[in-house]
């Protein structure tokens, strides 16, 4: 009787576990599991539940360790097993879940859901024939189950086989047509789908949409005070992405005296990124493991006139959280280019060239186009200061040198559809000579490399011509210096590498469809100033392509000029959007309250931490770094000037006098030089230069004629000066003893 009692206690607790798993309150869920355990109940299913609701509430490890445990006594459990090998794929442990995974799959009879996990594991290995076998065995053992179906579609899109990819997507939404996850994952392959068109992507986003909305919506309660406006941004990617590059500068240059600002991160993960954007906000809540209801709930209680979707149809969608409409204003922005198809999104933002007029169309929200570009670009946002360094200058052209033109692009394997690799076998067919670069992840493979060739060869590429680059951290920027021309792809064109590849200089040829996404890099370049080379069909993406290759020495000059056109243009003014997207807030808001301003010093400066630094205070924190030898500390002060400013004169100064006290005086000199240019009419600064110029015997020729043309002084008088020090450069007198004292 009294196990009898034990057994039916424990019984309870695990369906009341199973239940709370389902209502998606994992942290019940694990408290239940763990008291049927604690009442003898001795079963793979409570530390299966324990692992997965870990899972989803964002802690690898623990759930990493419910799944061992439970394996350590059911060895044979293959549930656990594909539990287990999800969570060390997560973990990048990619060995290990192999062979956590292997014995689940060795058996007559295996699971098909460790065949799916197996699949998900070799795509991660970038072993696409593996990924494929496995989910085709997954298919065979459970051809109804859309688990399987979907394993198979990511491993065909990954592979270039989008059409393949789409077809299993649709026929797992046949068999499950109410489950949103199918429709997100197929809302996300259609972008590379050369037969999507904008009204295919809208239909499909509407059906999406109709899941994701609530049954029961409730109205959001509008901010009734006087305070500034409150903008929230809700992103699973507030960490090192692709959409880093726009957020930190967005971040960086809205006006806190105007606008309040939460980041809601939906990522369980923290990086230097998530650092930064912290420091750019007044509140970052990080929302992972928290069920839909808790989320919904939070973002509410900030009482939000505007909350900007960063992620659209991308995995961990906000979308579903903003279907309860969040915030008094709701707009969609970065992370997915096409319509949400949900009611409550009420904008889109975006500009004329990616979503001309007719566009409209494609889209349940209204467009808000901003004035230029929706986007403004950081270079190297993880480490802002390389951006300075001598690699990261641009270099003449390499054909130069070479003596052939390379033909290049830098982009992710499923961007490659088959109208791509015609487009390139066009331009490789016309100019016989060139070569062909092209650098994704998992070239190193002969299973990622292999295929790729053949498809190229299958296309009418020579691949003898073919450089294969595998993809690395380090090469982002520096593999443009070998390329002279990047061919863009179709119908997903570039995103973060067209602004990569324009900020080292190198042009792009590309084709303007219709949709947003056919669009992205034309709206770039058209920013530019390089409108002629978004073109409009196959026919002039080759012969512009061409033209280009036939010309080396214009092909340097325009080289050359890409940079500075770049960093003039509206793609390097974030604070330029801004200024835009604020204005356009303060009318939304102003129509049911008046948003009011917070009182700051007149000057320059910038919002830190919640607080605002002015410039001068910058400065001196800046000089006294560089006169006490503190790297460390000056580098910090540098890299927070550098989120709001691409470029700043006091940054270039401050690692020129760096590598001139370490004994790299060329290295100094050319960025001595930077920041002379970036502070105009600074005779300090001049002087300063002159002295260096003379230390490496370098011609003072240009530099005169400025001297005598801008201040009417003659080279010899400035000369006569005295050296300036780091104090007269800066502005900022140096301490006295006695101030010294006082501070102490």
């Amino acid at each position: 009787m009294h196990d009898s009692y034990y057994a039916e206690k424990a019984s309870k607790y695990l369906a009341k576990a199973e239940s709370r798993f389902k209502a998606e309150q994992y942290k019940d869920c694990i408290r239940l599991a763990a008291r049927a355990e604690e009442h003898g109940f001795d079963s793979p299913r409570t530390h299966f539940l324990r692992g997965v609701s870990w899972l989803r509430l964002g802690d690898k490890n623990l759930a990493l360790r419910a799944a061992e445990q439970g394996i350590d006594r059911f060895a044979d459990d293959d549930e656990l097993r594909s539990l287990a090998g999800e969570v060390l794929m997560a973990l990048g442990r990619y060995a290990e879940g192999k062979a956590v995974l292997e014995p689940a799959i060795a058996k007559n009879t295996p699971m098909w859901q460790a065949w799916v996990a197996y699949s998900a594991l070799h795509l991660g290995l970038q072993d696409y024939p593996g990924a494929t076998e496995a989910a085709l065995r997954a298919r065979a053992l459970a051809p109804g189950k859309t688990a399987a179906l979907t394993a198979y579609a990511n491993a065909m899109k990954e592979t270039g086989h989008v059409t393949e990819a789409v077809s299993a997507l649709q026929e797992a939404i046949r068999i499950s047509p109410n489950e949103p996850l199918i429709r997100l994952i197929l809302l996300f392959v259609m972008l590379f789908d050369e037969n999507t068109t904008g009204l295919d992507l809208r239909r499909e986003a509407e059906s999406c949409a109709a899941l994701l909305m609530p049954r029961n919506a409730t109205e959001v309660i509008k901010p009734s005070d006087s305070g500034r406006i409150r903008l929230g941004l809700i992103s699973n990617d507030l960490v090192n992405h692709a959409c880093a590059y726009f957020i930190i500068p967005f971040l960086a240059n809205i006006d806190h005296t105007r606008v309040q600002v939460f980041a809601y991160s939906l990522n369980g993960h923290m990086d230097n990124i998530t650092q930064k954007i912290r420091y750019h906000v007044e509140s970052f809540v990080e929302l992972a493991g928290k069920s839909g209801t808790e989320i919904v709930d939070r973002v509410r209680a900030d009482r939000l006139d505007v909350l900007i979707d960063l992620g659209g149809y991308t995995r961990n969608t906000p979308l579903g959280y903003m279907a309860h409409r969040l915030a008094v204003t709701q707009v969609t922005w970065l992370g997915y280019p096409a319509s949400t198809g949900l009611p409550t999104m009420d904008y889109r933002l975006t500009d004329a060239v990616t979503d001309p007029v007719g566009n409209e169309a494609f889209h349940t929200e209204k467009l808000l186009r901003a004035p230029v570009s929706m986007m403004a670009y950081s270079p190297l946002v993880a480490r802002p200061l390389i951006a300075y360094a001598a690699n990261y200058r641009t270099r003449p052209t390499p054909a130069l040198e070479n003596g052939y033109v390379t033909f290049g692009c830098c982009v992710n394997l499923a961007k490659i559809s088959q109208r791509t690799l015609r487009l390139w076998a066009g331009v490789l067919a016309r100019c016989p000579e060139a070569r062909f670069l092209v650098e994704c992840a998992g070239l190193q493979n002969d299973t990622v490399r292999l295929p790729l060739l053949e498809r190229m060869a299958a296309a009418g590429i020579d691949t003898d011509r073919v450089i294969c680059v595998p993809r690395e951290g380090p090469n982002q920027y520096l593999l443009y210096h070998r390329i002279d021309i990047v061919l863009d792809t179709v119908p997903l064109t570039g995103g973060t590498n067209a602004c990569d590849a324009l900020w080292m200089g190198v042009p792009i040829v590309s084709i303007a469809g219709s949709a947003c996404h056919e669009r992205i890099s034309a709206s770039y370049l058209k920013a530019v100033g390089l409108s002629d080379l978004a073109c409009e069909t196959n026919e002039q993406y080759i012969e512009t392509a061409v033209s280009l290759a036939s010309d080396v020495a214009q092909l340097n000059a325009l080289r050359m000029s890409i940079r500075p056109m770049f960093e003039n243009s509206a793609l390097f003014d974030a604070a330029g959007l801004c200024r835009w997207l604020e204005g356009e807030m303060e009318g939304w808001v102003s129509a049911y309250r008046t948003p009011g301003r917070l009182d700051r010093p007149a000057g320059d400066g910038f919002f830190f931490s919640g607080q605002w630094i002015p410039m001068e205070q910058i400065l001196t924190s800046a000089v006294e770094a560089m006169v006490n030898h503190d790297a460390e500390g000056l580098t910090n002060v540098l890299e927070n000037i550098s989120a709001k400013w691409n470029k700043h004169w006091l940054v270039a100064y401050a690692l020129s006098e760096l590598l001139y006290q370490e004994g790299d005086k060329p290295g100094a000199l050319e960025l001595l030089i930077d920041s002379a240019v970036l502070r105009k009419y600074s005779l300090p600064l001049y002087r300063l230069l002159l002295a260096r110029l003379d230390e490496l015997d370098r011609d003072k020729s240009v530099l005169a004629g400025f001297l005598q043309e801008s201040f009417g002084l003659d080279l010899a008088f400035v000369e006569a000066m005295p050296v300036p020090s780091i104090h007269e450069i800066t502005g900022v007198p140096a301490r006295t003893q006695q101030a010294e004292e006082v501070a102490a």
